[in-house]
């Protein structure tokens, strides 16, 4: 492809904890945000199940407001939720439930940032192969809605594989999931973060972050490399998050000794 632009790796500051988020002893991951940043959902087990939290902020320049579950109480169950998505509006979620009867990928609405988030319901659509045992979670659903990537986990998978589907319009059903078979290997990759109209994506191989890109929406993606500068040589990192702008990420890790929410700024390109 001639002349086309080719983006070069993000690469960023030292990660560093986000206090407010975090509880001494609870696993805090899966960090997502509405398109101002100034709303995170996330999930902590501070309330003795996988639940999934929500902190706001008056601006960018105040601090994170102390975590609740009000207004979350149809997203969480009885049993455990994580890994949610939240749309750039902050009017859609979605997430994973281990649920008895449909485990995998669930939405809710809502009437505004204000409201309660409505009842959850299974979405058949990024849950591909469920009726055989395929599993999928970590569902990302990008900027304009018009491609989500999962991880998915059965009789056809090597572990947990991801898998990308698009479609035309927000509106429109979503297309046939592929998986992503140059990024796919026999260890497990989950956690996407889609950006940048398709062309770049965030993930977890093994413990670490990595980041790939191809040409345009439709071509393969390069070799991958490492986001050596957010990645602990001795733990897990996951759940990446990268703001609208570029500008900043947000991730999961447990270098503290526990899971815990961090964030680190852009410095190029």
């Amino acid at each position: 492809m001639i002349g086309a632009f080719v983006p070069e790796r993000p690469r960023f500051t030292a990660p560093e904890k986000v206090a407010a988020l975090n509880d001494d002893v609870a696993r805090d991951e899966d960090p997502t945000l509405t398109g101002d940043l100034l709303e995170i959902h996330f999930m902590s087990d501070r309330g003795g199940s996988k639940d999934i939290w929500v902190s706001r902020r008056a601006d960018l320049g105040s601090p994170w407001e102390t975590p609740t579950v009000e207004l979350l109480e149809k997203l969480n169950s009885a049993g455990n939720e994580d890994t949610p998505a939240v749309s750039n509006d902050g009017l859609r979620l979605w997430f994973f439930r281990g649920a008895e009867q449909q485990t995998g990928t669930w939405m809710s609405e809502r009437a505004s940032r204000g409201d309660p988030w409505g009842d959850p319901s299974f979405v058949e659509a990024l849950n591909p192969g469920h009726e055989d045992g395929t599993q999928a979670m970590n569902a990302h659903v990008d900027l304009p809605e018009l491609r989500a990537v999962v991880g998915l986990n059965g009789p056809e998978t090597q572990g947990w594989d991801l898998a990308i589907a698009s479609r035309e319009s927000p509106e429109d059903a979503w297309g046939e999931f592929v998986p992503i078979a140059e990024l796919n290997d026999a260890g497990d990759q989950l956690a996407p973060f889609l950006f940048d109209e398709g062309r770049q994506l965030f993930y977890r191989s093994g413990d670490d972050l990595f980041w790939a890109r191809r040409q345009g929406p439709d071509a393969a993606f390069e070799a991958p490399e490492a986001l050596e500068e957010l990645n602990s040589p001795d733990a897990r990192e996951n759940d990446p998050y990268l703001s609208p702008d570029g500008s900043v990420v947000f991730f999961s890790s447990e270098r503290s000794g526990g899971t815990d929410i961090y964030e680190a700024r852009r410095i190029a390109p």
